[in-house]
């Protein structure tokens, strides 16, 4: 980033202070060039009042568990994806698409039994990008570009309506900032045509995201292990454990952002990708009719669902640094599920805050969501952007310290901090808010960041 828009934005951003916590003749950035902010503390009393974790019994994280969020994609869904079709050809309700919902449905239960916040990209048979193809009896919502490739509908393949679904998706868990994202399916196992009638578990993930191995990989094992054991318990037959495989699925995948010999098609990966630990986990297998009609039962759904539960249990217990970010807007706590807007493009966008209002301050919660107490040398680190999409995909190139330092919180507890910001470009940017110590920053370990979309008078 160059030096000289480092300083232009120096003079955007006002300050930023600690709280008690409680509930024209600079040029504008083009579109896309990302520049640091610089703020002063308005304030030298240093840390505010830290909140203590409530604590709780959750085996999840028993810490502060409601700060915890979790995202389940029930894979597949609405009138034009079932997914795997019953091979006995009995119709929908034997299809992928419900099994998967069901046990989406019995882990969310699961979860906020031990106090998680829970956020499902689908709680009933729907598509968020749109499900109207009458030639196909489907009377759904018009279809919408969410990905920005320009095409919309259903294709021979379901390849371009399947792009924008799990586009979508992806935009409604990364803008809840959910902690990890898991999608669930089932699996049909064939090869050039041959059926093989067997029982199996696999997870996948992708390793090309800076915590791909760090954290990712470990989430996978996590809940491979824990789907395999359960499912093992409940089947009255033989399975297989097919470990887990890093493969940029579309759900899991990081944007592709330079097309390669062996990656020519940028959309066949998401725009935005995963913002935090994203794994697809085949629970079974729908070619075995003996684990199919497991998988059809609520004992087979409620053992696909512990497993995953334990999974989780394993992850959140050996992750030791990170935190959520929840903006206090002054009319209210932003909601954690985006409201969805008309259109024909993406319906989830990053939350607005009006110039007059960033004058006055912005509020944003802090929780550490990690096993340690956070280290002393923690500071708050930001970048803006000019930027026309519905939140940023990937961290502005500049990010710097903007004169915070963040109280060494244990587990679970929280602070409040309010940022002033003074921008005097009216075009819509988009602020990135996250920690750092100078040598790695939160966001890199797979917690997402706050981000804010500055606009307006």
């Amino acid at each position: 980033m160059l030096q000289s828009a480092r300083r232009q934005f120096a003079a955007l951003l006002g300050s930023a202070v600690l709280l008690s916590a409680c509930g024209p003749a600079t040029p504008s950035p083009s579109v896309g060039e990302s520049v640091a902010p610089s703020a002063s503390m308005a304030a030298s009393s240093g840390a505010g009042e830290v909140v203590p974790a409530p604590g709780s019994s959750s085996t999840v994280y028993e810490p502060n568990p409601g700060a915890i969020v979790v995202a389940i994609d029930p894979g597949h869904g609405g009138c034009l994806d079932w997914g795997v079709p019953d091979p006995q050809e009995r119709g929908a309700a034997f299809s992928e698409k419900v099994m998967a919902l069901a046990i989406g449905l019995e882990l969310k239960r699961l979860l906020e039994e031990q106090g998680i916040t829970v956020v499902m990209t689908r709680e009933s048979d729907v598509a968020l990008a749109g499900d109207d193809y009458p030639d196909l009896g489907c009377n759904g919502p018009p279809f919408r570009d969410v990905n920005g490739d320009g095409e919309t509908g259903f294709d021979p393949e379901g390849k371009t309506r399947t792009h924008d679904e799990l586009q979508a998706r992806l935009d409604l868990v990364n803008l809840a900032r959910a902690d990890l994202l898991v999608s669930i399916h089932i699996n049909s196992l064939t090869q050039n045509g041959v059926v093989f009638e067997i029982a199996a578990t696999q997870t996948y993930y992708t390793d090309e995201t800076p915590w791909g191995v760090s954290a990712t990989q470990h989430l996978a094992q996590q809940v491979q292990d824990g789907v395999v054991g359960a499912m093992d318990r409940a089947a009255p037959y033989e399975r297989q454990d097919r470990a887990i495989s890093a493969v940029n699925f579309f759900i899991v995948a990081p944007p592709l952002f330079a097309t390669t010999p062996d990656r020519p098609d940028p959309t066949k990966q998401p725009r935005r990708g995963a913002l935090m630990p994203a794994v697809l986990t085949e629970v079974g297998s729908i070619t075995l009719a003996a684990e199919h009609d497991l998988l059809l039962s609520s004992a087979g759904q409620a053992a696909a669902a512990q497993g995953i539960a334990s999974g989780f249990d394993g992850y959140f217990a050996n992750r030791p640094l990170a935190a959520r970010f929840d903006a206090l807007i002054p009319l209210g706590e932003a909601g954690l599920v985006p409201t969805a807007v008309g259109g024909s493009g993406p319906p989830f966008w990053g939350t607005g805050v009006r110039r007059a209002e960033l004058s006055v301050g912005v509020p944003m919660r802090v929780t550490n969501t990690g096993t340690k107490p956070w280290p002393d040398d923690l500071r708050v680190i930001a970048g803006w952007e000019l930027s026309t999409e519905p939140y940023l995909r990937q961290a502005p190139a500049a990010l710097d310290d903007i004169g915070l330092d963040v109280p060494p919180l244990a587990p679970g507890e929280s602070v409040v901090l309010v940022v002033k910001l003074d921008v005097p470009v009216s075009e819509r940017g988009m602020l990135w808010i996250t920690l750092g110590n100078g040598v790695a920053s939160l966001d890199d370990l797979g917690s997402a960041p706050l981000q804010l979309s500055t606009e307006g008078p």
